[in-house]
């Protein structure tokens, strides 16, 4: 997967939601680099690397760093990361976990990332970071986060789901939504903030739509199909790589799906490619 990822330098992890994935495929990424020789710098919109889940309470995978990573946390996160390290910056970047904090890795080890969740704030720290790749560990529905970023993966899994059906729907639908063309005139609709149905009920039939990147459309595969019969359409202002999405095919729910179904339905209905990186 990584080969998609080399022209690009700030790569965001989005999820469908909790325990899609997110982490597994992060350490794939950091491993991956590592092996290519790359320097790799972590952060994360909000809280990610802890054995158990703060909210569910559910087993969760830990992030494993090598020496030279440089990792952006917040103070009250620091003394959680089992590694040798080297402060490189204190900044002036608060949040509900204390200050984030810059340091490079001088072992290898496991860390618990966590950074600001406002745009601004996100992106005034990745110009602050150095490396040759910059991977933001994206918070769970916050989709909008993927605009801070060159390049989105995209996770999904059994987890969104009892039913794979509605999952691969749902997922569908948000690569269709990345997948959405440039507007290039003509009458339409310009909606800067965020794209729900409640934006859309007074809009007229033969609209274009046109939202400032696809991170802000936030409605539902059934919604947009009710408006494409209503011959709306939707556009954007800018255009987000989204050049991959991984799957998870197991959920600390119920059994989850079979994961070679899983995989092939999942190729039939997305045009990007889709990996199982727990096989």
């Amino acid at each position: 997967m990584t080969h998609l990822l080399s022209p690009f330098r700030k790569i965001v992890i989005v999820g469908m939601a909790k325990n899609s994935g997110k982490t597994t495929t992060l350490n794939h990424l950091i491993r991956t680099f590592h092996q290519e020789g790359l320097t790799v710098a972590l952060t994360s919109i909000g809280r990610d690397g802890e054995s158990i889940d703060v909210t569910t309470g559910t087993d969760k995978p830990r992030i494993f760093v090598y020496r030279d990573t440089i990792i952006a946390t917040t103070e009250k996160l620091l003394p959680l990361c089992d590694i040798s390290k080297e402060i490189l910056d204190v900044t002036g970047i608060h949040t509900p976990l204390g200050r984030v904090v810059v340091v490079r890795a001088l072992s290898e080890g496991y860390v618990q990332l966590g950074g600001p969740s406002i745009t601004t704030q996100m992106s005034n720290l990745l110009k602050q970071l150095s490396g040759d790749k910059i991977i933001i560990d994206g918070a769970v529905s916050r989709r909008a986060q993927a605009s801070i970023g060159d390049a989105v993966v995209l996770c999904t899994g059994a987890s969104y789901s009892q039913s794979m059906i509605e999952t691969i729907r749902e997922t569908r639908h948000v690569v269709n939504m990345f997948n959405l063309p440039v507007c290039e005139g003509g009458d339409y609709i310009y909606i800067s903030g965020a794209i729900t149905d409640a934006a859309l009920s007074g809009i007229k039939s033969g609209t274009t739509v046109v939202a400032h990147d696809p991170s802000k459309i936030l409605i539902s595969a059934a919604a947009y199909e009710r408006l494409l019969t209503r011959k709306i359409h939707i556009a954007v202002k800018k255009p987000l790589n989204l050049v991959a999405l991984t799957i998870n095919p197991t959920s600390p729910y119920d059994t989850g799906y079979n994961p070679r179904d899983f995989l092939e339905k999942m190729q039939d209905a997305v045009t990007i490619p889709v990996y199982n990186l727990l096989e």
